[in-house]
């Protein structure tokens, strides 16, 4: 296979990479939030770990460019 064609499939397995662990990240930090919320009584645990959530996301969004540009 040539590297071109190498290089573009990497570069596709990134882009859907990306949206997926943004999901994920906010989505499991909000899953937790509100199964804790629910087992403690505290409500404010749901918005606490959202937040958590969305840095976690950028987090990997930004290891995830990193390694991007690395790799060009």
């Amino acid at each position: 296979m040539k590297e071109e064609t190498k290089k573009l499939f990497r570069q596709v397995g990134y882009a859907s990479t990306i949206g997926l662990t943004v999901a994920f990240s906010i989505v499991i930090g909000a899953g937790l939030g509100f199964w804790l919320s629910g087992v403690f009584g505290l409500p404010i645990l749901f918005p606490v770990f959202l937040v958590l959530g969305g840095v976690a996301a950028y987090r990997n969004y930004g290891r995830l460019m990193k390694k991007i540009r690395k790799d060009e």
